[in-house]
This record gives structure tokens, C-alpha cells and sequence, in this order.
């Protein structure tokens, strides 16, 4: 049966397992500021303007020539004019500069090469020393894509080069000046990384084929195939690309693992890393003479959604915390002196099974565990602890692709389990040569010691045995061995794995699951490969008929259902941060936003402690 022709339900076995949760299906409504015509696209252009003579920043929508729309918000794009080169700087009237900002950050991190990494614990304490090509404003919850090291920036008729203008004056911590080199060499360690690295960060620029330097201050990036402003411009804003000198790539060979004090261009500079923190000073030769406004930065080791998490924020041990929990977060705003505001983290989560390995190299046994397993239920086991939104299905979750959570519920290897789904489930595995798990020895289940991990696991291993007679052994690993034990396809199954959506359209999929060159893409570490599957892929990137589009999905969606390389879990994470009232410069308290990773440089960022 197609997926858009759902079956009644029946009785759901797995609610038994769970009978204590109350499966809630959560929306929330994102606020669209102004409607945008079908064929227009958002921009935004920084102006300024005098107020009753104290200066402030605003935001002027300039409309272009077509639509751009990201899951559920626009995606806007400053357009920088002239000479007028943007400055980073708080929209309040009067900051005051000076003190030590405490974070609370998710760590400490394994290694120091984030180009390799996939983990805030990395990113979180790199990106205030370092500044990118492009970066997203977070004044405010549109989160628009600004200028950063580039400029200005110029996109040719046919979408085939893309051309950034860089600033002078620029240096590096070490003295030693920027220019195009220094881009041209990052970037070739991104998208053309040398054998033996790693970067989690090339499939964001599939079409790029050649950077070429124009002159010390104007580089430019040439295109195989055509690809939207929106979709480009989105890649190179993501905080993930920072700049590396030349010298410094050179000198390492490109591998920064063992590297914690390389110099960047950032508004912060090392001072110390022990086991407990990281500081880092004000840079007091920035190019940006706005930034920065806190003389330190201190990164204190906390972990995700723990008690002692929000403890030292309420506490007074830090300042501003990531990973709060959600029932903690939701009480915040509430709380006298202490505010919350929510990061849609843009990614998507399944439950890994590896294709290399068996039983899971047999399809049918991969149709029957997403059979019996109720990804709602298993949501709801950890929601206190970690928010996540079910919907979207095997497509971002607000997208014209994907199915909203209140249909989506209907749908087969979506739904609460039917007695008809555990039926074919148990045939299926018969089929296989597996009949009641028979032949199947006991499988490592491989989990990252998060807490949202560690709780789910044990409720995977129930389904998995009571349903289809799988033994499965639980085996915990800190945050940075538990991916690369993924990453070499050391496991069977684990409670979630996932790939960025940083990018609209097939980004996602081809990162989970498809391949790149003759290896599997850096995120489909399931070790699926099908060629049928890459040339979906392909075809779905050169159609730009919508409605063709739109078909296309609804064909991938009845051939992934017939593969399940693994079991789709959620689509989108709620990630809440929580800060006291002395942190002044972010947007406002109670917003939501829509992005990465992005928003940790703090070059804007003042303390009001009276």
C-alpha cells in the first residue's frame, strides 16, 4: 500500500510498553512577519538611521527576484551596498564594554579540528576565536545572512560563480595578515580535503569545482551545475567554515586535532584550557573596532540537559547556558532575572541500523524493526530532557516535502504499532531466515552517554526483543567516541544518529544515505549505497519544475520506505538557552529561531551587572 492511501489503526502494542507517557503531538506556530509573494525573494539590507540623535541599526526588506523559503521562516539575505562595509555591533543605544561572560559550554572537546568534527563540545569554544566568510545575525530571530569576513559578494547571471570581496586590514592572532590565500586554503581543506581528513562540511558544496583567487582581497568560486542563492549563500554562512590561515594548514598538513592554540582572525584570542574551562581574551587588534564588548570569555565545562546544568546558571556560576533542559527552560521566563529563547537546530535524527553488517544487510529485517518501533513513544521518553519534533517525516519537517506530525501519525513505519504492522513484521523476519530472531546473535547497540541516549536505549532493546526475539547489548561511550565508533561502523544499531539539514532539498538525504565519489557520503556512516538511490537524488537537484518536485519526493518516499537504510525518528531539535539578565545584545527573550550551530562568537554580546 502507498504511503498516501494509510490503513485504519488498529491497536497499538506498543502503548503497553509505554503506558505511562501521554503521547502529545506539539506545534508551534512561527510568527511570519510579512507575506512574500510567490515569485519574490527576502532580503535584508543593513541601513542606519538617527533616532533622537542616538544611533541604531534597523533592518530594511528590499524584494528581489524570487522566493526564498527554509522550513518554516524565510531565509534572509543582507544585501550589502556600496562601500558601506557592515560592522558588527549591539542594536541598544548605549553598551557598556568590559567583565568576564561565563558560558556554560557542552564539553570538553575531544579533538580541536572542527573541520572533522560534528560536535558543539568542538565549535562552541572555537568560534570566538575565528570569523567566516558570512554568518547569521543573532539581533534578531530572522537570523538574516550578513557579511563577516567577506564584505560584499557578487553571484553571476548563470549561477556558476560565486565572487566574495574581503576586507583589508584583517590579521591573524599572530600577526601575520589576511587574504584570499587564507580562503582559498580553508576551503580547499572543506570541500577538497586531502587523503586521511576528514570534513563533515564537504557535501554543503557538491557543485563547487575550482576556487580561484582574483586578486589579495577577492576570491571566487566556480560551479559545475547552478545552484540558488539561497542554498549557496546558506552554505558558506555556516559558522562550521571558519578561516584558517594558509601557513597554519600547511604547517598541520590540515589535520588540527591536536592543535588548541592556532591563530584565527576572531574577536577572541587563548589565554588557557584545563580540564575545568577554557578563557579567552578580548583581541585587542579585531578588525572590527565595535568588537568585542567583554574583556573574557569563560567556557565551563557543563553537560547537556543535566541538573548541574541549570544549577550553575541559577546558581550564578554562568552567565548563559546551552542544552538546558526543557522543563527547566520553560520555567525560566517566568523566573525573576532569567531568560530562555529557542534554537530550532536544523537536523535530522534516525535510529541507525548498519546496512554492512548483518541481519541489517537484509532489507526485510530493516522493514521489520521500523515496523514495531513507535518513534512518538520514543520521543516522549526523553522529552523533559531533550524537545524534539515529530513530523516531517522522511522530509524536513515545515517543508512543502514533508508530512505534518497530525497526518503523518497515520502513515505506515510512522505510527503507533498495529497488530497488522507486528504481523508483517514477525513474516518479514521469517522471510529473512530470522523467524522469532533465531540465528540472529546478540547485537551491539551503540550509545552516546547523553541522558536523551542512555534513557531511550532500553526501550528500543524491549521492542526489539518482545517483538521480534533481536537481543541487543547496550554499550555506552562518551560524546566523541560514540561517533567515531559510527563513524568506522563499529555497531549494529544505536538509539540516534543524524545529519545536519543545513540546506534545503536533498542535503539531508544524500548525507545519511547516499554516496560521494565511490564511498558513502561522510554522514551515512549505515553504509548504505544504491545506486538508485543516487540517481533520485541527482534528478530531484537538476528538476526545478515545483510540481515535479513534489512527485518526485512522493516516488522517493515509497522507494526509502521499501530500502529503510534506517528508522526515521524526528526531524527537527528544540534546543533552549538559558541566560540571566545580565547578558544584553541577544534577540529578544522568548524568541524562536531557526538555525545551526551559528550563534557562537559573542563579538556583540555586553554585560549590564549594574
Amino acid at each position: 500500500m502507498s504511503l498516501f492511501s494509510p490503513k485504519k489503526l488498529g491497536t497499538s502494542i506498543l502503548g503497553a510498553l509505554f503506558v505511562a507517557l501521554a503521547l502529545v503531538a506539539c506545534t508551534k506556530e512561527v510568527e511570519v512577519i510579512k507575506e512574500v509573494p510567490v515569485e519574490k525573494i527576502v532580503t535584508q539590507e543593513v541601513v542606519k538611521e538617527v533616532v533622537k540623535e542616538v544611533p541604531k541599526e534597523v533592518i530594511k526588506e528590499v524584494p528581489v527576484e524570487k522566493i526564498v523559503k527554509r522550513y518554516e521562516e524565510k531565509i534572509v539575505i543582507a544585501t550589502p551596498t556600496g562601500t558601506d562595509r557592515f560592522q558588527m555591533k549591539p542594536l541598544d543605544p548605549f553598551p557598556k564594554r568590559g567583565g568576564t561572560l561565563y558560558l556554560g559550554a557542552h564539553g570538553p572537546p575531544a579533538h580541536f579540528d572542527w573541520y572533522a568534527g560534528g560536535s558543539i563540545a568542538n565549535l562552541g569554544v572555537t568560534a570566538p576565536r575565528y570569523d567566516a566568510l558570512l554568518r547569521r545575525d543573532h539581533r534578531t530571530p530572522d537570523a538574516p545572512i550578513i557579511p563577516d569576513l567577506a564584505y560584499a559578494w557578487d553571484i553571476s547571471d548563470d549561477s556558476l560563480t560565486y565572487t566574495f570581496h574581503l576586507r583589508d586590514g584583517v590579521t591573524f592572532h599572530d600577526g601575520s595578515t589576511f587574504g584570499a590565500e587564507d580562503v582559498k586554503a580553508t576551503f580547499e581543506r572543506v570541500i577538497f580535503p586531502a587523503d586521511g581528513l576528514v570534513s563533515l562540511r564537504k557535501g554543503l558544496f557538491p557543485t563547487v569545482e575550482a576556487i580561484n583567487i582574483v586578486d589579495d582581497h577577492t576570491i571566487e568560486f566556480k560551479m559545475s551545475e547552478p545552484r540558488s542563492a539561497e542554498v549557496m549563500l546558506t552554505a558558506f554562512s555556516t559558522q562550521w567554515d571558519l578561516i584558517s590561515s594558509k601557513e597554519t594548514l600547511d604547517e598541520t598538513g590540515g589535520d588540527l586535532k591536536e592543535h588548541d592554540n592556532l591563530p584565527g582572525t576572531g574577536p577572541f584570542m587563548y589565554v588557557e584550557r584545563t580540564d575545568d574551562h577554557w578563557i579567552q581574551d578580548a583581541n585587542p587588534n579585531y578588525w572590527n573596532p565595535d568588537a568585542p564588548y567583554v574583556d573574557r570569555i569563560e567556557h565551563i565545562w557543563l553537560k547537556a540537559w543535566s541538573p548541574a546544568n541549570t544549577a550553575a546558571l541559577l546558581g550564578g556560576r554562568t552567565d548563559w547556558n546551552m542544552w538546558v533542559a526543557p522543563k527547566d527552560a520553560k520555567t525560566l521566563n517566568a523566573k525573576p532575572g532569567f531568560n530562555s529563547i529557542s534554537q530550532h537546530l536544523l537536523i535530522k535524527h534516525v535510529i541507525p541500523l548498519n546496512n554492512a553488517k548483518p541481519p541489517f544487510d537484509d532489507k526485510r529485517v530493516r522493514q521489520a524493526v521500523a515496523l514495531v518501533l513507535d518513534q512518538q513513544a520514543l520521543l516522549d521518553i526523553t522529552k523533559d530532557v531533550k524537545a524534539t519534533l515529530f513530523g516531517g517525516g522522511w522530509f524536513t519537517d515545515g517543508t512543502k516535502f514533508g508530512v505534518p506530525a497530525d497526518q503523518l501519525k497515520d502513515y505506515k513505519y510512522f505510527r503507533s504499532p498495529t497488530p497488522e504492522d507486528i504481523a508483517e513484521a514477525k513474516q518479514l523476519m521469517a522471510d529473512a531466515g530470522y523467524p522469532n530472531g533465531e540465528g540472529i546473535p546478540k547485537l551491539d547497540m551503540t550509545t552516546r552517554e547523553l541522558i536523551n541516549q542512555t534513557m531511550r536505549a532500553p526501550a528500543i532493546q524491549a521492542l526489539l526483543k518482545n517483538h521480534l526475539g533481536i537481543e541487543t547489548e547496550i554499550k555506552i561511550y562518551d560524546s566523541s567516541q560514540h561517533g567515531e565508533e559510527l563513524r568506522v561502523g563499529n555497531f549494529h544499531i544505536a538509539p540516534e544518529g543524524g545529519a545536519w539539514a543545513f540546506l534545503p532539498g536533498t542535503y539531508i538525504h544524500k548525507q545519511l544515505f547516499g554516496t560521494c565519489g565511490d564511498a558513502p557520503c561522510s554522514g551515512n556512516f549505515v553504509g548504505y549505497q544504491n545506486p538508485d538511490f543516487d540517481a533520485w537524488i541527482t534528478k530531484f537537484d537538476q528538476e526545478t519544475d515545483p510540481d515535479k518536485q513534489f512527485q518526485l519526493s512522493r516516488e522517493f518516499w515509497d522507494f526509502i520506505n521499501e530500502e529503510m537504510p534506517s528508522v526515521p525518528l524526528d526531524t527537527t531539535e528544540i534546543t533552549y538557552w538559558g541566560y540571566n539578565d545580565d547578558i544584553k545584545g541577544l534577540m529578544p527573550a522568548g524568541s524562536d529561531f531557526y538555525t545551526n550551530y551559528e550563534f557562537h562568537k559573542w563579538d556583540a554580546i555586553w554585560l549590564d551587572r549594574g
